[in-house]
């Protein structure tokens, strides 16, 4: 076990990830300026650079360039005196998406680089609540379970004849809340009771230290992620 992870590849801490979410989320709704938000977008390709996927940082680096390309095409024809309905409504669509789109690559750096228990060890180095680091580690592992779960729904109306697709939501809301909302409703309240036992099992309320095969030190790549970014942050403010 120890030469195995001796092995494995050390990505940013997971405290670290955490960090730069409550960062980037402070500083985009102090400043919307476009300085900013390229900072912001820069920090998250950089985790998920960290991570070792080369074609998954490079498509996530060509949607932000796309996003940011629409949003001047956009204001363009704003300013040049064509604001039509449906300029306006795309462009705050491009608006939103792009100070959302650096927590997506957040989210994909942890899902590239950490697992679950990793996770719960960086979250008890904090010294956290158990009742908080349960919630969290739920909260992670409970949105692609439920995705999951969705999947199988759709495919499961599909065996049945049943065309599940948005124009069915549309035009038949009634009948697409019974096969759709009331299977998820009761395979939530399963899930919920399934991860908060198998979470029990594993000791998380006990009164004693948890120990954990994952070295979860905050390496020297994590304090310089946690200074640079801070500081380009303040920077991107102030200049």
């Amino acid at each position: 076990m120890s030469a195995m992870l001796l092995k494995k590849r050390r990505t940013l801490d997971f405290r670290t990830i955490l960090y730069l979410n409550f960062l980037l989320m402070l500083f985009l709704i102090l400043s919307g300026r476009e300085p900013v938000l390229i900072c912001s977008f820069a920090c998250a390709a950089a985790a998920l650079a960290d991570t070792g996927v080369r074609r998954r940082t490079l498509k996530y680096s060509a949607g932000f360039a796309a996003l940011l390309a629409a949003h001047y095409a956009l204001a363009s024809l704003i300013e040049a005196g064509a604001p039509s309905a449906l300029v306006l409504l795309l462009h705050m669509i491009v608006f939103l998406a792009l100070r959302i789109y650096p927590f997506i690559g957040l989210a994909l750096a942890l899902k590239g680089g950490k697992n679950l228990a990793e996770i719960t060890a960086s979250l008890d180095r904090l010294h956290l609540h158990k009742g908080v680091v349960l919630s969290i580690v739920v909260m992670i592992r409970y949105l692609p379970a439920m995705m999951a779960d969705f999947r199988l729904i759709l495919d499961a109306m599909r065996l049945r004849g049943i065309p599940i697709s948005l124009g069915y939501v549309v035009l038949h809301p009634l009948k697409a809340i019974e096969y759709l909302i009331v299977p998820m409703l009761f395979r939530s309240e399963k899930i919920t009771e399934e991860f908060s036992g198998a979470a029990l099992a594993k000791g998380y309320e006990a009164g004693v230290r948890r120990t954990s095969y994952f070295d979860v030190r905050m390496a020297a790549k994590d304090w310089a992620m946690l200074v640079l970014s801070t500081a380009a942050l303040i920077l991107c403010v102030v200049v």
